[in-house]
């Protein structure tokens, strides 16, 4: 690998070429920025800044589990440590989320260290069984320390009366719509600079054979754990930010297997390793729960919507394994054969 590709970082060429390359992604941004100002369907937009937060998370969780392929179960953890971190320091001394972010951010770290030592000696899907008892021991710790933490009753910040982006209190949904969409799109320039790094080329190269790459001098371990504490940090971010959106905390939904697998699930049939493959599959999972959850509740007991949401990913995963992001890239391939063909017929 050239040195010359090893130092490549972000220029105003490769962000120009990259919009002639997405259009269609640029298109749809500019629809969601002006979205509040076209729809006053308040339920809409809450549907679309939970779409904007786990896009977020899937992107974040994309760092570690699209470029090293290391398959995590633990992002409910981190997402939970930055929920508790915002709303026990704003409860306490009233600390802006501004500034308690940083608090569950080092909180986040310090606990991907505790479990990235031991997980990252295992490889494969011992890595991810690893990882799954950890939302457990978390959650357990949260109920356990009620006295702190409230328990399984969780937290809730009460009547905030003082609106201000200071303290991210505000009388309308439009100012947390756009500050989930900025806070995405961050996520997403985050991601592509780490995957344009050095640590992005080591890390697929680790990806693609662990014991060449180490028989080259590149520390596996290392790298892994620098992706993790990146993608943790990032997720403690979004987890301050959404529970002041939300208004309270309860261990039980947040710090749950089901958020995790969510998280994991919107990045793998989105496209893992993909730029854009996380906010796709944010846009198809979260509003297919909420259609399937609405449409389908009174039907089995409420478990209708489960099987039919389980059923789609089924198919997903069956007809486009590699993540539907890709169908981007059929359809391309189609349109430059058809053009192709208009030429040689018009030669």
């Amino acid at each position: 690998m050239r040195k010359i590709d090893l130092e490549r970082r972000l220029s105003g060429k490769d962000i120009l070429r990259t919009v002639k390359r997405s259009p269609v992604a640029i298109a749809v941004l500019v629809l969601l920025a002006v979205f509040p100002y076209l729809c006053s369907n308040i339920y809409l937009m809450n549907v679309v800044i939970e779409v904007f937060f786990f896009a977020a998370l899937g992107v974040a969780w994309n760092v570690l589990g699209g470029l090293a392929k290391q398959i995590s179960w633990a992002s409910a953890c981190f997402f939970t440590i930055g929920a508790y971190a915002g709303i026990m320091m704003y409860l306490s001394v009233k600390l802006s989320p501004w500034i308690s972010m940083f608090i569950g951010i080092i909180a986040a770290c310090l606990f991907a260290l505790v479990i990235g030592a031991p997980c990252f000696r295992l490889r494969g899907v011992f890595f991810s069984i690893a990882t799954i008892s950890c939302t457990t021991i978390l959650r357990q710790c949260l109920i356990v320390f009620k006295n702190v933490t409230g328990g399984s009753v969780g937290l809730n910040f009460g009547i905030r009366k003082n609106y201000s982006l200071w303290m991210l209190t505000f009388k309308s949904k439009i100012d947390f719509y756009y500050i989930a969409l900025i806070w995405m799109l961050i996520c997403v320039a985050i991601f592509v600079f780490v995957k344009r790094s050095r640590l992005g080329y080591y890390l697929r190269a680790v990806r693609e054979d662990e014991d060449a790459a180490s028989s080259l001098g590149i520390v596996p371990s290392s790298l892994k754990t620098k992706a993790f504490l990146i993608s943790a940090s990032m997720m403690a971010v979004t987890g301050t930010l959404y529970v002041f959106r939300l208004g309270y905390v309860d261990p039980n939904a947040l710090c749950a297997h089901d958020i995790s697998v969510k998280i994991g699930l919107i990045a793998i049939l989105g496209g893992m390793g993909t730029t854009w493959g996380p906010v796709l599959g944010a846009f198809i999972i979260i509003p297919l729960l909420e259609l399937c959850n609405y449409y389908l509740q009174d039907f089995a007991g409420g478990g209708a919507g489960y099987a039919l949401y389980g059923l789609l990913i089924v198919l997903i995963v069956l007809l486009r394994p590699s993540g539907l992001i890709t169908l981007a890239d059929v359809i391309r391939e189609k349109l430059a054969k058809r053009k192709a063909a208009r030429a040689v017929k018009g030669v």
